[in-house]
């Protein structure tokens, strides 16, 4: 017995004086799904927890470095989304201090390629919908229906361009041009991005400017992603990234009620929505 706890205390001498530790080559992976479209904020109602926003992205970050993770996986599935909102998920991942691997499931396109960009690799399906790099804004017009039904529009406003994109009269050449321009620079900050993260020189002709939709087998071979595979080459790509054998774990965000939460949706469905912004550019 005695020899027995002096080798023990001999080898814990040893580990303290060479500073060797007895650290496991194993660790957890957290797993967060993000899928729908992506807005600034939340407005699915009460207990809603669909859609994409930066505070959801920005929760579920917080609850990752609370944890002790090796690293984390975002599997995705959104068509995109509101432009500044896509610009600020992707901010939220890159800021996050672990190995991130974005899983693309069936679509990840316009801006959430756009956030996926936060992440060190991509893995896609080789039948995955990505890409789509491009800017849209549209708008209905009912000059024609108001004109049927004798309805007259009535403008109060002060500024030459107060409403321009309003549906109740005919847009003018001169502010197509404006909102084609908008349109244009917003689109041109998008490839900036690409071209930057993704190590894309404009000389390449690659064609990721024309907003094509492309399959995840295409994907990889102009450059958009890194790997092909589902969820276990993405755990497979955490753990080459860590140098360690990782167990998932799911975190998500859970719906919270409020007495607040209860009087927004109450009014939300019963007054009107109103916007004066009516061409709000989308990726």
């Amino acid at each position: 017995m005695k020899t027995k706890l002096l080798t023990i205390m001999i080898v814990l001498f040893i580990s303290t004086a060479t500073g060797f530790s007895f650290e496991t080559n194993q660790g957890d992976v957290a797993l967060i799904q993000l899928s729908g479209t992506i807005t600034p904020s939340s407005s699915g109602g009460l207990y809603s927890t669909g859609g994409i926003t930066p505070g959801q992205v920005r929760d579920l970050n917080d609850k990752v470095e609370d944890g002790d993770y090796e690293a984390v996986i975002y599997e995705i599935n959104s068509g995109g989304g509101a432009v500044v909102a896509s610009k600020e998920v992707m901010r939220d991942i890159d800021s996050l201090d672990v190995p991130k691997v974005c899983r693309f499931r069936d679509v990840a396109a316009s801006g959430a390629y756009l956030f996926s960009l936060g992440c060190d690799r991509i893995v896609a399906d080789s039948s995955t919908l990505t890409g789509s790099i491009g800017v849209k804004s549209s708008y209905l017009e009912f000059t024609e229906a108001m004109d049927k039904y004798g309805v007259d529009y009535v403008n109060i406003s002060s500024g030459k361009y107060k409403e321009l994109g309003t549906p109740f009269q005919n847009i003018s050449a001169q502010e197509r041009e404006i909102l084609q321009e908008k349109s244009n620079k917003i689109h041109e900050q998008f490839l900036d991005l690409v071209r930057s993260e993704r190590n894309i020189s404009e000389s390449e002709h690659i064609p990721i400017s024309t907003g094509t939709v492309y399959l995840g087998s295409t994907a990889k071979d102009i450059g958009l992603v890194d790997d092909l595979g589902g969820r276990e080459k993405a755990i497979q790509v955490a753990e080459n990234m860590t140098g360690k054998q990782l167990d998932v774990e799911k975190v998500s965000r859970e719906a919270s009620f409020s007495f607040g939460s209860l009087v927004a949706s109450l009014k939300s469905s019963l007054v009107p929505q109103v916007s004066n912004l009516p061409l709000v550019a989308s990726y």
